[in-house]
């Protein structure tokens, strides 16, 4: 008898610590907690990853079609209508490989972010029962979001093999030992991704509004992170010190830079005199990591802390 009643988990919503300070230092009980609920996580990602495609002819290969026609857009508007070429020669792919670099990262960014506000709603029968770890939905949909990441990152990289073997430079591409650092930087993208999810998902189940309070939001945030322009250009208008402050200010603009020099992105000047200057990795490196774990702590400690109002608002 005591054997199952040490099994039965009790919830009181009284006595239950509900300050968001309270649930900082659990937030290292959080891998555990995903651990124990592997099998359930691995489930939700699947069936999320093929929800995405049901009923559409290509299925699952859109994951694989869609960057590589995006790659193509780019690579075709950008190198031969607004680059430097030239009848005869083939267009420049120095700026298409910068703008679909950077839309990947941020897309991946944003559009993940924003799916995670209905996580809680969308699974209200899971959340209403108290035993059940609502704190592990965001995960799946982070985990898909990274996958879907990777196909692109093959996509870049697949291009850039086939404009070599097509006797075509890319300037601002090159191997280096930075790409040896690519899970480092999937895993500060899976905690940023997962702490903004977990900050929103909580936000989403008080304010139904706040998908399109973060649509706007994340449509100015795109134009302030360097995903069109180029970092040297906002220093050559704004001078130094105040596009410093703008680009510390920026949770994506470390991230960005560094998921770019982590697929081979190099200093560079193309003809024309547009200069690509993407700074220290390492300086990247650190300054995402550490917008990452301050996102992971918000999100994590506020949702945790208000989850026992879920099951009477979802």
């Amino acid at each position: 008898m005591s054997d199952t009643q040490s099994l039965v988990r009790t919830y009181d919503a009284e006595t239950a610590p509900r300050g968001v300070l309270r649930h900082i230092l659990p937030i290292l009980q959080y891998p555990q907690v995903i651990w124990e609920n592997r099998n359930l996580v691995a489930n939700f990602a699947r069936r999320e990853f093929l929800a995405r495609y049901r009923g559409s002819t290509l299925g699952p290969s859109w994951v694989v079609v869609q960057p590589l026609l995006m790659f193509v857009i780019y690579y075709l508007v950008f190198g031969m209508l607004f680059g430097n070429h030239r009848a005869g020669q083939p267009p420049d792919p120095n700026f298409a490989f910068y703008l679909f670099t950077g839309t990947l990262a941020f897309s991946t960014l944003t559009e993940s972010t924003t799916s995670h506000c209905g996580v809680v709603v969308g699974n209200g029968n899971l959340v209403k029962k108290v035993a059940f770890p609502s704190e592990v939905l965001p995960i799946p949909t982070t985990l898909v979001s990274i996958s879907t990441w990777l196909v692109g990152v093959g996509v870049v990289w697949i291009s850039w093999a086939v404009c070599a073997l097509c006797g075509i430079e890319v300037a601002t591409m090159q191997l280096s030992w930075n790409m040896l650092m690519l899970p480092v930087v999937i895993a500060i993208q899976f905690a940023m991704i997962l702490g903004i999810g977990l900050f929103l998902a909580n936000l989403y189940v008080f304010v139904r509004d706040i998908r399109h309070i973060y649509g706007i939001v994340t449509m100015v945030w795109m134009f302030l992170s360097p995903v069109f322009w180029a970092p040297a250009t906002v220093v050559e208008k704004l001078g130094q010190e105040t596009a410093d402050m703008i680009f510390a200010c920026n949770p994506a603009y470390s991230l960005v830079m560094s998921q770019r020099m982590v697929l081979g992105a190099t200093d560079a000047t193309i003809e024309g005199g547009q200069s690509f200057v993407f700074g220290d990795f390492w300086a990247h490196l650190g300054i995402s990591a550490a917008w990452a774990a301050a996102f992971l702590v918000l999100g994590y400690s506020t949702f945790v802390s208000r989850k026992h109002k879920y099951s009477d608002l979802v």
